[in-house]
């Protein structure tokens, strides 16, 4: 399944789509990719992981018009997912030495 489809799926769009639709949803993925990896830093949005739920909420916020609430709502979470990476980061660091 591709994130468009997963996206479409989370949002519970059921109905068939059109290219103008699925273009305006892959927009707010990539920007939501983008804000979040800014964020947190590097990202995985393939796998099952937490940046991958907050991207999904992103783009429902966004879909929204509520994009500045996500900030918000997800601050805590933002903060905590950019410091466990920053954590793991140096203990990879660390390692090499």
């Amino acid at each position: 399944m591709t994130l468009l489809e997963e996206v479409k799926n989370y949002l519970d769009i059921t109905w068939e789509t059109t290219e103008a639709e699925n273009l305006k949803l892959t927009g707010m993925i990539e920007r939501g990719k983008i804000n979040i990896s800014g964020k947190v830093g590097e990202c995985d949005f393939d796998s099952e992981t937490q940046e991958k739920s907050l991207l999904l909420m992103h783009v429902m916020y966004e879909r929204s018009s509520a994009l500045n609430e996500f900030w918000s709502n997800y601050r805590g979470e933002i903060m905590s997912l950019r410091l466990r990476k920053r954590v793991l980061n140096y203990e990879a660091e660390k390692q090499q030495i």
